[in-house]
């Protein structure tokens, strides 16, 4: 049965993928965005965009809506401060509209970090995000804690794909870096899996990882994208005594600038052991599909 979704998040990766399946399956969607134009390639009858932000009115956003799905976060940022006004702030607003407008069920975006908060400010603000949402929200609620998430469309993994595309998968060094293994969820079936699962409600009142894939080293990783493309990929550490000050100064260009990615957070959250799932999406994608189509991807965009 078609339902009303209040969106928040659709601009980004795994929005514009989730609005594109919500609006092919009948769904009506009401999306906050701070740039609306940035929605203007989704033309459907079904789609209404409110102009604002996690800080807000969100009574129309929220009005008579069947459930909200909260995507928006923050992956990066400067500071702690940057990191509690949307990860913690902007998840517990979301919240409180829902619970003050008697919304039925929320599906709460999270990520796998908010196991260990003590490794990064990202994962630190994603655990205290969910508390947030469990303290002041009284309905169903889903917690989804996605794990890495790569396909179509996704910048921050498009420069690891294309290293594959020459034959190269760089991956952090040290002791063990062989057998370190993570959970990894295409975009297309977790799109899958929040529609026919936590849409439905088979996820209320837990917290779950969906995975296409358990625990993959990065290895066979490479394995997999070998099968994908015909060519050999080598999947090759870089040591710690090099990677280190890179992180560092990384550390730094994000606080003065907000440019880089690869913290000194972001480095232990890659070194931490313990990211694999036990939890699978229904009708999982095999992974040398998903990395070849992900890689054919980014070669069309290239030629664009």
């Amino acid at each position: 049965m078609p339902q009303l979704i209040a969106l928040t998040g659709a601009t980004g990766f795994l929005g514009r993928h989730l609005l594109h399946r919500l609006l092919a399956d009948g769904h009506k969607v009401r999306a906050l965005a701070r740039n609306p134009s940035a929605l203007a390639e989704f033309c459907s009858p079904n789609l209404e965009v409110i102009k604002g932000d996690l800080t807000s009115d969100l009574s129309c956003w929220g009005q008579s809506a069947d459930c909200v799905i909260h995507l928006a976060g923050l992956v990066k940022a400067r500071n702690w401060d940057e990191f509690e006004t949307v990860n913690i702030d902007g998840a517990r607003a979301v919240a409180v509209a829902a619970e003050k407008l008697s919304v039925p069920r929320v599906i709460l975006m999270s990520s796998m970090t908010a196991r260990a908060p003590q490794l990064s400010l990202y994962a630190k603000s994603k655990s205290l995000g969910e508390k947030a949402v469990t303290e002041v929200y009284s309905q169903e609620l889903a917690i989804i804690r996605a794990p890495a998430v790569f396909g179509p469309g996704d910048s921050a993994t498009k420069p690891i794909f294309d290293l594959m595309g020459k034959g190269l998968l760089p991956t952090v060094g040290g002791k063990g870096w062989r057998h370190r293994s993570v959970a990894m969820v295409y975009v297309s079936d977790l799109v899958d899996d929040i529609v026919l699962r936590a849409l439905r409600g088979d996820y209320d009142g837990t917290i779950v990882s969906p995975s296409t894939i358990g625990a993959v080293s990065m290895p066979e990783f490479a394995e997999f994208g070998r099968q994908a493309t015909g060519k050999s990929i080598r999947a090759f550490p870089i040591p710690l005594f090099l990677i280190f000050p890179i992180a560092a100064v990384t550390t730094i260009t994000l606080r003065l600038c907000g440019w880089g990615h690869l913290s000194l957070g972001k480095l232990a959250e890659f070194r931490y052991e313990r990211w694999q799932s036990n939890d699978r999406v229904t009708n999982p994608t095999p992974m040398q599909n998903a990395i070849g189509e992900t890689m054919r991807s980014y070669d069309l965009l290239d030629t664009i």
